[in-house]
Order: structure tokens, then C-alpha cells, then sequence
């Protein structure tokens, strides 16, 4: 089976997450409705899809990587409430919005235009932070999904991961390297 890869930030072991993401998720009653709840471990917000990488790319890729790392210096963001991808009566995705401040632009457009050189990847435009919590509906039934504010829950930012997916595992994301940022 091709392995499929993506670059990430991995927020999983953030308890005030996971505790946001559990209310929502019972307050909506997700589980039933969709397919894919993610595992807490496997909560991140996606700088770049990858998808299939082959073996001889990894090295070149991890070391672009780190030379992205090395020029960004640690940042925090918030997260701000829920969201969604589709129709509020039936979304696709179901997200906590993440505030998308200036240093997390600037390292994904980087990382997005290394990768997407280096790998030959169709060009990305359309970067919307989120940490998804449920995906993929598993009923027709209409819902109502409200997108919601809540007090911003500050995130600190100190690097960023290559991941592999495991698609029939739990959790399904296996970090393969992590490349620190500065220190401020």
C-alpha cells in the first residue's frame, strides 16, 4: 500500500482542546453522524497534504524542512470556536477555527511552495487554519451546526510535524519528524 504523508501541527495533547473538541462533538452528537471522529492524538492543524511521497524525496524534504523551521521563530495563535466546511444543515467538516495570524500565513505559504516545487505538487491557494473533529457524514439526516465563538483559547506554536497516515490505525497519524522553531 502507497504511504500517503502530510505536514502538520500537532495540537493532540492539548487537554483545554480536547475538552473543547469533546463538547462540541457531544453537543452536536458527531460520532453518530459522521464516519471519522479523530483520535485526540491525531488533532493538528494541516499545513500541506502531501499525499504520496516516494522514499528517495524524504531526505530532500526533511531538509527543506528544517530550513523553513529554522527561519521562523516560535508564535501563538487562538482558537476562536467552531466551524465548517459545506451546508450548516449537513457539513462535510466540522472544525475548531483557528485564528490565522501573520506567522503561520508566512510558514505555510513557505512550506507550501517548497513542497509543491520540490515534490511536484499541484499548487495550494487556499489556506483556512482548523483543527477538523468530525468528517465524512454518515447520515442524510439535517442537522443544524451553528458556527460558534468562544473565549479564544491561545495555542503556543513551536514547530511543526512531517506525518505518515495510517488510515485503519488509531490514532492514524505517526509523526516522522519534527522540526522545532526558534526560540524567541
Amino acid at each position: 500500500m502507497t504511504q500517503h504523508y502530510f505536514i502538520g501541527i500537532s495540537v493532540g495533547g492539548t487537554t483545554p482542546i480536547l475538552e473543547l473538541s469533546e463538547h462540541f462533538r457531544t453537543k452536536y452528537q458527531l460520532a453518530e453522524r459522521y464516519k471519522v471522529i479523530p483520535h485526540d492524538e491525531d488533532l493538528h492543524i494541516t499545513m500541506r497534504y502531501i499525499g504520496k511521497l516516494e522514499e528517495d524525496h524524504m531526505h530532500l524534504l526533511t531538509s527543506s524542512l528544517q530550513n523553513i523551521a529554522d527561519d521562523h521563530s516560535c508564535f501563538s495563535t487562538s482558537i476562536t470556536g467552531l466551524s465548517f466546511f459545506g451546508s450548516p444543515t449537513g457539513p462535510r467538516v466540522v472544525y475548531l477555527s483557528v485564528e490565522a495570524v501573520g506567522m503561520m500565513r508566512h510558514m505555510q505559504k513557505k512550506i507550501s511552495k517548497h513542497t509543491e516545487s520540490l515534490l511536484e505538487l499541484q499548487k495550494e491557494n487556499r489556506f483556512v487554519p482548523h483543527i477538523t473533529i468530525a468528517k465524512k457524514r454518515k447520515t442524510a439526516e439535517k442537522m443544524q451546526i451553528v458556527k460558534e465563538a468562544v473565549s479564544p483559547l491561545k495555542l503556543e506554536i513551536t514547530g511543526f510535524s512531517l506525518f505518515k497516515i495510517h488510515p485503519n490505525e488509531r490514532p492514524s497519524y505517526e509523526e516522522i519528524a519534527f522540526f522545532p522553531l526558534k526560540k524567541s
